[in-house]
């Protein structure tokens, strides 16, 4: 006598349609929770990217400092915080420590403020930094020579004539 074994208890084994169901509700939550994280972060990481060898950073003014400078000195941030006040003389001042020959990753600069500033101030007063001068000791030395003199009331050929001395090769 033959026993049937293929009984079904419906109570134990959980039909296919059921299964199916329970995973396209995982998967459905899954990437809503996906989705709603990635938006989320978008917000404070959009303004934030690489260029080449740079961390470029938009904020809303020259006033608002990027946020990457929390992971350099004061001094490097009180350097940071007078761009704004010295962008106009800083942009007709040329930069010596090689930045404006450019490399294979980053494009020449063309002024010391580019060392600061990635991209000026747009039509709204938002500014794009960059880190290059967070660890460039000559363009701190050049923005420290711009402020102080600035300061003391010298004039933008003043300025360079000290800079050129400082730091020009001769030819």
């Amino acid at each position: 006598m033959e026993t049937n074994e293929q009984t079904t208890n419906s109570d134990q084994t959980p039909s296919k349609e059921s299964n199916s169901s329970s995973f396209m509700y995982l998967f459905l939550i899954g990437f809503a929770l996906i989705t709603l994280l990635a938006a989320c972060s978008m917000d404070k990481e959009e303004h934030i990217h690489t260029v080449g060898s740079e961390t470029w950073e938009a904020t809303t003014s020259a006033d608002e400092l990027p946020t990457f400078l929390s992971n350099h000195t004061e001094h490097t941030s009180e350097l940071y915080s007078h761009v704004g006040e010295h962008a106009h003389m800083m942009g007709d001042l040329p930069c010596y420590c090689g930045c404006m020959e450019g490399t294979e990753t980053d494009e020449a600069h063309d002024s010391l403020l580019r060392c600061y500033w990635a991209e000026h101030p747009a039509d709204d007063g938002a500014v794009t930094w960059t880190d290059h001068s967070t660890t460039c000791g000559v363009c701190k030395h050049e923005m420290e020579m711009v402020i102080e003199m600035s300061n003391k009331g010298s004039s933008l050929e003043e300025v360079k004539q000290a800079i050129e001395k400082a730091y020009k090769q001769p030819e």
